[in-house]
């Protein structure tokens, strides 16, 4: 009678490790992202859109803004330069802090690179991660996420993402050496962009719908409960 209840517990505590993660992320993806109404119209994004409420909190958090202030085109599919993911983040981070640098003295991207390139966010050229004009990779765009994690200490936001380091990408290998440790210590946030068969895809171009996704994720984790109502 021992062996065979050991037995149903040691299956029942299999089950429980196997399922366990993915339902955790389950939960977290329903949880952390409220869809509401944006003000703003967006031309080009429709609420059955699977992206539809990264497009609402980014306008939530500040990292997408409307020129006019009625209307806006997102162009999901459209690649994004190193100069305007760092400026993404930093309007971000912008949400739970003081404004960064005096928007009237620089355009508005280089204040937020020298901003990145002070708080150790970008290094120079080093991993090709400082180049404005050029296209930004999905490693490169998971490297500079950590950095700013790493930077402003908000890694006991993320402490759920133990659980599911055992799910892994088909490509991690494809990685480069020197974003595999960042990008499998975000493994939670990257998650949701894995494509093709858990592809992550690190050497193919950032799209607007990537770069904000994985944004607006570290936007909910950790500015929500600095300002719930804020937005």
């Amino acid at each position: 009678m021992r062996k065979r209840t050991s037995k149903v517990v040691f299956i029942l505590l299999i089950l429980v490790c196997l399922l366990l993660p993915m339902a955790l992320l389950t939960a977290c993806e329903g949880a952390e992202l409220p869809v509401e109404a944006p003000v703003i119209e967006i031309e080009d994004v429709a609420p059955s859109d699977w992206f539809y409420r990264y497009v609402v909190g980014g306008l939530r958090f500040g990292i997408i803004v409307s020129e006019d202030g009625e209307s806006l085109r997102f162009e999901p599919e459209r690649h994004v330069t190193h100069g305007e993911f760092i400026t993404m983040l930093g309007r971000l981070h912008e949400y739970g802090n003081e404004a960064i640098g005096a928007p009237d003295d620089d355009p508005l991207d280089e204040r937020y690179i020298e901003w990145a390139k002070e708080m150790g966010i970008v290094h120079r050229y080093k991993y090709w991660d400082l180049m404005p004009n050029e296209y930004i990779t999905r490693e490169q765009k998971a490297v500079i996420v950590y950095r700013y994690i790493s930077a402003f200490n908000l890694r006991s936001y993320f402490r759920h993402e133990h659980y599911i380091l055992s799910i892994t990408y088909s490509d991690f290998y494809e990685i480069s050496s020197w974003a595999r440790g960042p990008i499998k210590s975000l493994h939670y946030l990257l998650l949701a962009t894995a494509r093709y068969g858990n592809h992550f895809m690190p050497h193919d171009f950032a799209t607007r719908v990537v770069a904000l996704n994985i944004l607006v994720r570290v936007g909910s984790a950790v500015y929500d409960l600095v300002h719930p109502m804020r937005g």
